[in-house]
């Protein structure tokens, strides 16, 4: 037998139905499918979805490299659509691909969540993570999805825009409303719609009259920052709130839930090491970004023809590069499939957009990389590292109050949101 008709034999032997990308065991556990992926179709045409899938590390790093051959927007930038017109956030930078709004959209902003404008920030950060744990902390245990990770974000970022803490709850519900309006469910996008429309009714005098007397708060700063003398307008800046809430804080809070989930049941046995070193809390969200990172897929759309393997994306197709399953890649990590905060051969500092580090080791793709690489990155990091470390420092002897858990799943397809466990119950001694 030759070596070309081993391949097609192994390739038919292993062959994918893409309709196993819509089963319930996907969604809780897509990590065999990658594997097949990754070892046998590289390159894979989805023709029931009408998309291709890439699954390998360097092969996903090569597709966010090349902003000539692959964009992120769906719509031509000079084209008929309107942009932020079927989005349930409005008008924001994911629907922008590689173009001069893209680019300028991002410029504006990217500066205002790191470095010292992030430390800035520092305190609210400490403020809401203590005012959270203090409501439970007498308890002896808490629900800590419910309680505290979709609490903690939404808080953060509402004090960050300097809106009245009177009205955090309503945010908290309008995330929440928001973030179901990403599915494909027909109901949850109405609700989400309300919810952004209800937003930016309260949002507009506010933003008017942060115009006329702006103060140090993020709502401030967004309206004022610029590029070249132009500003946002009234529409982009209450789509970019909406953004900031819903997938920013969709982000930080799934990262922490995960962060604990595997602490408490992937590897309880290095959650002591943790305690002993609250440093080490930096590198379970870097490890929890590779393992099983919130976000598991990107999209681009292909502006020429691509070979890879032997095969050729054609022109105009839609490509969906698998983050999960590029972060499992054997040929990049030892023992892709332990959770291991002390491995070698990830870097485990901060993330940069270009994926190179100075250390020369691979970094987790869960952010992206190049041009898209995610602007909140810095946030969502400090944000999870240190409410984390708030929680292991507040609350005595943390353990689960279940031995055993369902796990982190994907959400159902007609509701948004990232991977993440459903609940997380946890017990502690009571202070």
């Amino acid at each position: 037998m030759s070596a070309v008709e081993e391949m097609i034999r192994d390739r038919l032997k292993n062959d994918i139905d893409p309709r196993e990308f819509d089963t319930p065991e996907f969604q809780r556990n897509p990590f065999p499918l990658y594997q097949r992926l990754r070892d046998f179709h590289p390159a894979y045409h989805d023709r029931f979805h009408n998309r291709w899938a890439i699954s390998r590390y360097w092969d996903i790093d090569a597709v966010f490299q090349n902003t000539e051959a692959y964009t992120r927007g769906i719509y031509d930038e000079d084209g008929p659509y309107e942009f932020g017109s079927r989005h349930v956030f409005g008008p924001n930078i994911l629907e922008y691909g590689r173009g001069e709004r893209h680019r300028w959209m991002r410029n504006v902003i990217a500066g205002q969540f790191v470095g010292q404008k992030l430390n800035d920030f520092l305190p609210v950060i400490d403020m809401i993570a203590r005012e959270l744990i203090d409501k439970f902390k007498a308890d002896g245990e808490v629900e800590l999805v419910s309680q505290f990770t979709h609490q903690f974000p939404i808080r953060v970022i509402s004090n960050m825009l300097g809106l009245p803490r009177q009205d955090e709850n309503m945010f908290v519900g309008w995330y929440q409303a928001l973030i179901a309006g990403l599915g494909f469910g027909g109901e949850h996008l109405a609700r989400g719609i309300a919810a952004r429309n209800e937003m930016w009714d309260y949002l507009e005098p506010l933003i008017k009259q942060r115009e006329k007397t702006p103060g140090e708060d993020l709502l401030s700063r967004i309206i004022a920052a610029e590029l070249d003398g132009v500003r946002m307008d009234m529409e982009e800046i209450k789509g970019f709130v909406a953004l900031l809430l819903a997938a920013g804080g969709d982000t930080t809070d799934k990262a922490i839930a995960d962060m604990w989930f595997h602490m408490m049941y992937t590897r309880p046995d290095q959650y002591p090491d943790v305690v002993a070193n609250p440093d080490l809390w930096e590198n379970v969200f870097t490890e929890m970004m590779r393992y099983d990172p919130v976000v598991h897929t990107q999209g681009r759309r292909a502006l020429q023809e691509i070979p890879m393997y032997d095969e050729v994306i054609p022109k105009g197709a839609m490509v969906l590069v698998y983050l999960g399953a590029g972060n499992r890649d054997e040929r990049v990590f030892k023992n892709p499939d332990t959770f291991d905060i002390h491995r070698d051969d990830l870097h485990m500092g901060k993330e940069n957009r270009s994926g190179r580090y100075k250390d020369g080791k691979p970094g987790h793709l869960g952010f992206g990389m190049g041009q898209h690489f995610c602007m909140g990155y810095a946030m969502a990091r400090q944000e999870a590292v240190l409410a984390s470390t708030y929680l292991a420092k507040l609350l005595n002897n943390i353990r689960p109050k279940f031995a055993e858990h369902e796990g982190i799943h994907s959400p159902n397809i007609d509701s948004g949101g990232f991977r993440s466990p459903d609940e997380l119950w946890l017990t502690f001694d009571p202070a």
